[in-house]
């Protein structure tokens, strides 16, 4: 079962490239936008997209680098950008404005993190901040006027929900804002110039969130729950006074999210999500009908903003942040799409083995997994069941290294989503509240079953990292046959278990869950101990030595239990203990990636000699 582990350093130095962002923010007309990124290497920078151009590009930040464990103070935390190229920064302890040689300006500072940044409709240097100062609830709001003049204090405002509005005049006059009172959502106009507050004239209202703006227009996109109190409803305000119903929106099936106004007003940027289908389509408030937007298939959005080009048409901008590739910005208008890499090599690539969503058949039903690989899962060479963490977290079409890796080596990953995941509804999460590893687990099962009968009965490879390494190690016990090799990482023993040496975070978060109960059935106790006995495949288990989540104790109690039983370190199970690491040991390391997916791939393990990982157990 010991192989030397064979690397492939051109995919490593390609993913190495990759950006995490840790923010993005559209300037205020869309023909910019800015990121920080953090480069895996202990530094964060920034990025500059310029979108206003025939031919968008993408640069660095001249003047923006900063050490990850500097002082919290100063290490930026936000990003606005302005149309020109410059960018203010948003640090706990100031406000500093880099102009696009690179050149530092101090602009004064905060009294606390701001809950809204609002940059100038007209995309110039000034910025509206609003302020939660109070336990009550009651903001401030602040203003940047532009370099050499310090932020200064506007004046107070009530309690507010600290989502929606914008802008309601191309002067950056006038701002719309939710106001909270009384139990109901106010939309006010908070005019910067006096301070007056003005209800917004909404006729009839009807417990209204003001969504979205057009600057230009003075129209606003109102949201409002539906009238049989499920889903919701959109309407539009006129500078008239008048309030329309928009009514093409309420024949689309999902959860329909408004990404975007247009700032000349007429087109609303709409994100349809009917799982496991995304679509982007087009609202014109004029005529009152919707259409597709041309975009790549599949579609995955994050942040949008609408903006107008030198010829004077509309084009929408969204940073892509799924379907399974990098993050990368993509441009919707009349003739298409085309999108805007970010000149790395993991930008540039077109090699990536492809991800997508599918229904398979769960314990009672169907649910939905991710599956990612250059190969059909049913003729792959090899396929390995990947389970998320949480429990309250689910797979996403995300970009993900380790899919990537395990890719090259033939592997085909299924990530299934089984009750009790977020993102379906909350009567699907709250499946699992008193009853860890039953429904889940259920539904794994059922799926793996489903996946080796259509693959001839070949066993599958089982992957999970801290709820999914507890899940799968009860699935490597409860169901042996199923399983050709099994790879835990940050397990922990049962909720029981882990609630005593736990962070005062998670015993709160295995409290709210009902972790502590102990599901027993015919299966057996859902105790990681108890069901070892029955583990048949190789077993590896991988745990960061400072990992703050699930104490690094709890996999030395399961190698203890693994040897009393008689199992051969180095022979029957392999256990590491990554010196240094946390809760996620494998990130940024080349080597942990390439011998999990060897381990997943061909039941080969190797350690080689890097400095970063003390081995236990072998």
């Amino acid at each position: 079962m010991t192989a030397t582990v064979r690397r492939t350093p051109e995919l490593w130095s390609t993913l190495a490239t990759l950006r995490s962002r840790l923010t993005f923010r559209f300037s205020g007309t869309g023909r910019g936008a800015t990121a920080l990124v953090a480069d895996g290497r202990g530094f964060l920078y920034g990025e500059f997209w310029h979108l206003g151009a025939d031919r968008p590009s993408c640069r660095t930040v001249t003047g923006l680098r900063y050490r990850a464990d500097g002082a919290p103070e100063r290490l930026p935390n936000d990003a606005v950008p302005f149309d020109d190229g410059a960018v203010l920064l948003i640090s706990p302890g100031e406000l500093l404005f880099l102009s696009p040689d690179g050149k530092q300006r101090p602009a004064g500072r905060l009294p606390a993190p701001p809950v809204m940044v609002a940059p100038a409709p007209d995309g110039s240097r000034t910025v509206l901040f609003i302020v939660r100062g109070t336990l009550s609830g009651e903001c401030s709001a602040w203003l940047w006027p532009g370099p050499g003049t310090p932020v200064r204090r506007l004046g107070a405002l009530p309690a507010l929900l600290p989502r929606g509005g914008g802008w309601l005049d191309p002067g950056g006059n006038q701002y719309v804002l939710n106001v909270r009172e009384g139990g109901q959502t106010i939309p006010t106009v908070y005019d910067l110039r006096t301070g007056a507050r003005t209800v917004l004239p909404v006729d009839p209202v009807d417990g209204d969130i003001a969504w979205h703006t057009a600057p230009r227009t003075g129209e606003v996109l109102l949201v409002s729950a539906g009238a049989d109190g499920e889903g919701h409803r959109l309407r539009l305000f006129r500078p008239d006074g008048s309030t329309r119903e928009v009514s093409a929106t309420q024949g689309l099936s999902g959860t329909v999210t408004p990404l975007a106004m247009h700032p000349g007003g007429g087109l609303v940027a709409l994100h349809v999500v009917d799982s496991p289908h995304q679509e982007l389509m087009v609202l014109e408030t004029a005529t009152d009908e919707v259409r597709p937007m041309k975009s790549p298939d599949p579609c995955a959005v994050g942040a949008g903003a609408w903006s107008e080009m030198p010829s004077g048409a509309a084009r929408f901008w969204s940073m892509s942040i799924g379907a399974g590739l990098p993050a990368r910005m993509v441009a919707h208008d009349s003739e298409g799409w085309f999108d805007v890499h970010d000149g790395t090599a993991a930008g540039r690539s077109t090699s990536w083995a492809p991800s997508r969503a599918e229904r398979m058949p769960g314990a009672e039903g169907e649910i939905e997994a991710i599956v990612c690989g250059h190969q059909d899962w049913h003729s792959a060479r090899h396929v390995v069941i990947g389970l998320h963490g949480g429990p309250a977290d689910r797979w996403v079409l995300k970009f993900s290294q380790l899919f990537q890796v395990l890719a090259e080596q033939g592997v085909t990953v299924i990530a299934p989503n089984p009750r009790g995941s977020v993102g379906y509804g909350k009567a699907f999460h709250r499946l699992i509240v008193g009853s860890w590893a039953g429904p889940d687990l259920a539904d794994v099962l059922a799926l793996a079953r489903h996946v080796r009968g259509s693959r001839g009965g070949k066993p599958l490879a089982l992957y999970g990292a801290s709820y999914g390494a507890f899940l799968a190690l009860l699935a490597a016990g409860i169901s042996p046959d199923l399983w050709s090799r099994v790879l835990a990482v940050a397990p922990f023993l049962s909720g029981d278990r882990l609630h005593p040496v736990a962070s005062p975070q998670v015993r709160a978060m295995i409290d709210r869950l009902g972790g502590r109960a102990v599901l027993v059935d015919e299966a057996g106790p859902r105790d990681v101990l108890a069901q070892l006995p029955r583990i048949t495949a190789p077993l590896v288990v991988l745990h960061g030595e400072q990992d703050p989540i699930v104490p690094a104790s709890q996999s030395l109690r399961l190698v203890q239990e693994l040897r009393r039983l008689g199992r051969r370190p180095g022979i029957d199970f392999h256990h590491l203990e990554i010196a240094e690491a946390g809760h996620a040991p494998l990130d940024g390391s080349a080597e942990l990636h390439h011998m999990v997916a060897r381990f997943l791939a061909h039941g080969e393990w190797a350690v080689p000699p890097i400095p970063s990982v003390s081995r236990s157990g072998n």
